[in-house]
Parts: structure tokens; sequence; C-alpha cells
């Protein structure tokens, strides 16, 4: 992979991720301990993370239309969801939880970004 698409991508998980951390501060403190039944392990959503990301970038450097980009997100991002054995619910529900936590989400986000890095200089990022 060249630099540009390496540069472009890390500013698009930087992005993403300063976005999703001042989307999840507004929460009420009281439903901060409320941990769902269903939760995924902080490395469980470790992998769902990478690969929804890996997905998400492949998928914008292809240059489709909107709606294809969409349909085609939709069909991959339940593909992830089947091999990780974990529904979408599920997903949704960890992944408000750990909004609720930013060191925990930080901490996710933090191993997410070195392993694309690692897969990217590896030129493992399928």
């Amino acid at each position: 992979m060249n630099k540009s698409i390496a540069l472009a991508y890390f500013k698009y998980i930087l992005i993403a991720s300063l976005t999703l951390l001042f989307a999840c501060q507004n929460e009420s403190i009281s439903n901060l301990d409320v941990k769902p039944e269903n939760l995924l392990s902080e490395s469980e959503m470790v992998g769902v993370l990478i690969d929804i990301h890996i997905t998400e970038s492949a998928l914008s450097i292809k240059n489709f239309n909107r709606d294809s980009s969409l349909t085609l997100y939709s069909y991959y991002k339940a593909e992830i969801f089947k091999d990780h054995h974990i529904s979408e619910e599920q997903f949704k529900d960890s992944y408000e939880y750990y909004c609720k936590h930013s060191k925990e989400f930080d901490h996710i986000y933090e191993i997410v970004i070195d392993s694309i890095a690692v897969k990217e200089a590896n030129g493992n990022l399928n």
C-alpha cells in the first residue's frame, strides 16, 4: 500500500476515533455501570472493530457510488458479525457501553489502530 493511501487511512481512523470519543461524552453518570448481558469483551470488540474499519477503508478506496457502497458495507458488516459469532444488537450494546467508559474505549481503539498499522506494515490488510 502506498504512503498516501496509508496516510489517508490513518487520518480516517483518527477522525472516526475522535468523533466517537466526543459523541460518547454526554451520557448520564447513572447509566455508566450498567453492563449489558451480552457485552463483548475488550478483545472481542478489538477484533470486530479492526474488521469493520478495514472494510470501511477498502470500500472507500474503491470509489463506489454511495448506494453501492452502503449496500456492500451492510453485506460485509453482516459477514463480520457472522464470522465473530455475534449479532448486530450485541455489537451495538457493547459499543454503547464502551462509549460510556472512555478509558476502556480509548484502550480498545489504541489496540485497533496499532493492530491495523501492523497489518498494513506487513501487507496483510485482508
